[in-house]
């Protein structure tokens, strides 16, 4: 359970893969610098055995030309040129050893033939020697010959020296990588962890911070100690989503209190009509009163409830609408149609403009011709006796444009920009009266957002208004 806890940890996991990663790339170099060391050790001992055989054969040539006596020669020079650690024989154009010194008199250096012959060919030779039972490693030894005429080569100097002198070198190396990585990795895994914890820091902040935020305090935000940085921009980014998520809970609260202030009020006429029609008997008039008052009040519920049922549809719906291709000049004038009912009982002049030019479209028929019906009912409920709706339909940079207009009460400047916010309504009382529950117009928003397209609102109070909606066309139809 610890170990699954510690290395739960991302400190702890960073730490333990910056390590891996400077153990691997340790590992990898001391085993480079070591090969190295050991080839140029190598290299550097047969260069060192090559010359001191060059200078025992150039030292044993000239004491033979001088004295020109073999024997004389021998002992003037293994008793003049004495090498610490280091064997030295001469032998004759055979093998056979012709002098060598104190330290090989019971372990002649046996040469291989191939050994000479590449002596011969290439002025030095080497091989591995292990005749000399004292030197468990072996010896190096290097074969020069006497004579610089290899045609006709009068014998050969041969010098060999320990392989334990390599080894040694090699050992003490081997045991500064064996304390020194180990070390490098301790430290190095301190220094980790330290860092990553600093690093992390700010994130455990981050996270202590962000379990205190609750829906009771959504106003609450991260501190940002550098925004240009990563965490910076993280912490930005989280308040950002603070901000919406924010933006959203209360946009719901206040959703969900209008909802209930809207539902509350015919349900409330309802159990009070109910109430009354059963405390007594009354006459069949009073009953068909009654239920004419509960019948129009169940109506306004029923369209409260349907256009909850589309707000409710809002942002999950909007990509799975029924799109299909359609006549927009056709949708318009069966919904002015349909309108015209309620134009004539209010004593209204509905006209239409525009729609004999056929629109072709591709989007949601139903939804389209509910946005439109929308407008329609908030023009004709705010219109007074006497007045005029009107509808247009045309063309133009690439979009359709349908304009609604009304010679109403208008809208004051001040509540234009919530008019399409939920349950919203200019004059609450009159809106009630009419059967409004402010959310027609927060419906035909989303509609027409839904098919890309904007709605936009000019009033004048007293004036009327003006409302304009744009659908883009490319991509969805064209104009005929």
């Amino acid at each position: 359970m610890l170990s699954k806890e510690m290395f739960g940890s991302v400190r702890i996991r960073l730490t333990l893969w910056y390590v891996a990663v400077l153990a691997v790339s340790l590992i990898a170099f001391a085993l480079l610098v070591y090969y190295a060391a050991a080839r140029i050790f190598y290299e550097r001992q047969d260069e060192s055995l090559r010359s001191t055989a060059e200078t025992v054969a150039s030292a044993y040539m000239q004491e033979l030309e001088e004295e020109g006596s073999i024997a004389k020669a021998n002992d003037v020079v293994l008793a003049q040129m004495v090498f610490p650690n280091r064997y030295v024989e001469v032998v004759d154009a055979e093998g056979r050893v012709v002098a060598q010194s104190s330290n090989l008199v019971r372990y002649p250096l046996t040469l291989p033939a191939p050994t000479l012959s590449e002596a011969r060919l290439r002025s030095v030779g080497f091989v591995v020697s292990r005749t000399i039972e004292s030197e468990s490693l072996g010896v190096r030894v290097a074969v020069v010959p006497l004579s610089k005429n290899s045609q006709n080569p009068f014998g050969f100097a041969v010098v060999a020296e320990s392989l334990s002198v390599i080894e040694g070198g090699l050992r003490r190396l081997r045991r500064d990588f064996f304390a020194g990585v180990p070390l490098v990795l301790l430290v190095a895994s301190l220094g980790g962890y330290f860092l990553a914890r600093k690093s992390l820091g700010p994130i455990a902040l981050m996270n202590a911070q962000t379990q205190r935020i609750t829906a009771e305090n959504l106003s609450s935000r991260l501190d940002v100690t550098n925004p240009r940085d990563e965490l910076g921009q993280l912490a930005t980014t989280i308040n950002a989503l603070l901000a919406r998520l924010d933006a959203t809970f209360s946009e719901q609260q206040r959703f969900i209190a209008d909802a209930s202030h809207e539902l509350r009020t015919p349900l409330a006429v309802l159990r009070g009509e109910t109430e009354v029609a059963l405390e007594q008997n009354r006459g069949a008039k009073d009953y068909r009163e009654t239920l004419a008052l509960i019948k129009d009040e169940a109506e306004r519920l029923t369209r409260i409830v349907e256009n909850l049922f589309i707000l409710a549809r809002q942002p999950v719906d909007q990509h799975s609408m029924m799109k299909e291709p359609l006549r927009l000049n056709e949708v318009v004038s069966e919904c002015v149609r349909s309108a015209q009912v309620l134009a004539t009982q209010r004593g209204l002049r509905l006209h239409l403009d525009g729609a004999t030019s056929e629109v072709s479209f591709t989007g949601d028929d139903e939804l389209l011709k509910r946005m439109l019906l929308n407008l329609l009912d908030n023009a004709v409920k705010y219109t007074a006796p006497g007045g005029d709706v009107g509808v247009a339909l045309s063309t133009q940079n690439g979009s359709a444009r349908i304009v609604v207009t009304d010679s109403g009460i208008g809208i004051p400047s001040a509540d234009q920009p919530r008019i399409f916010d939920r349950f919203y309504r200019v004059d609450k009382a009159r809106s009630r009266a009419l059967g409004g529950a402010g959310l027609g117009l927060s419906i035909a928003k989303w509609i027409v957002e839904a098919h890309g397209g904007t709605i936009t609102v000019q009033s004048m109070p007293i004036q009327g208004s003006e409302f304009i909606v744009e659908l883009p066309l490319q991509g969805n139809g064209r104009s005929m």
